[in-house]
């Protein structure tokens, strides 16, 4: 069920795959090189981290910290130490594609006054307030900075360092440019013809059959296509 939910229907909705330690980094390249072949619009959402940061999880924090001894970088504890490989790719590949990367740095506010780091339900029962900071980074300049992740964590570790004394993030140098006309336009008519794709589904009880039908088809074509996948 796992695998379907993230490799099929993932590969339907245009998501690459990814599974730490374990990529194939060609495969990815050929993914990314064809949606920018294509011009398709995209975002592209990257956890360099790999996983979330657990204050009980000893294990990954320890082995987060020895990777950074590894490359010769300061330890953190706030966060864990990002691995550059799946973002320098991104980059490679998409340089001339993204205008913009958002930076994002979250922290949570507890109904009791202090920073926490909630799972899912301690989220709904324990969280007053998320607090997120966005800071904009040209995808051009970064490209040329080298460490410039890893520069970025460590802001993020200072920032809640900063908050778990104030409960508040700095605030980010204001954006130059986040939307525009043009953005929106090229976006209007595939939303459009989504929306109208999807219709059926709301009005028509047999659409709704037919559309589950091709998840249970859409599975064995791709597994019979995997031979010839390259």
């Amino acid at each position: 069920k796992q695998w379907y939910q993230r490799r099929v229907r993932g590969h339907q909705h245009g998501l690459i795959f990814v599974k730490k330690g374990q990529n194939d980094i060609e495969r990815i390249r050929k993914q990314l090189q064809d949606k920018k072949e294509n011009n398709i619009p995209m975002l592209m959402v990257l956890f360099p981290e790999g996983t979330r940061f657990n204050p009980e999880n000893t294990k990954a924090i320890e082995k987060s910290q020895a990777y950074a001894r590894s490359m010769g970088y300061p330890e953190l504890t706030k966060v864990l130490t990002p691995r550059v490989t799946g973002t320098n790719l991104f980059i490679e590949e998409l340089g001339d594609h993204l205008e913009k990367i958002f930076d994002l740095t979250i922290a949570y506010e507890s109904v009791d006054g202090k920073m926490v780091r909630p799972d899912t339900i301690e989220f709904l029962d324990s969280v007053k307030t998320v607090h997120i900071q966005c800071t904009q980074r040209e995808v051009t300049k970064v490209g040329e900075e080298k460490g410039w992740l890893y520069d970025s964590f460590l802001d993020k570790e200072k920032a809640l360092v900063e908050f778990e004394r104030t409960l508040q993030l700095s605030e980010p140098p204001p954006p130059s440019h986040i939307y525009s006309w043009s953005a929106f336009r090229e976006t209007l008519i595939p939303v459009l013809y989504t929306s109208l794709l999807c219709s059926p589904l709301v009005f028509s009880s047999r659409a709704r059959k037919l559309w589950l039908h091709t998840f249970l088809v859409v599975p064995v074509l791709q597994l019979l296509a995997k031979p010839f996948w390259k």
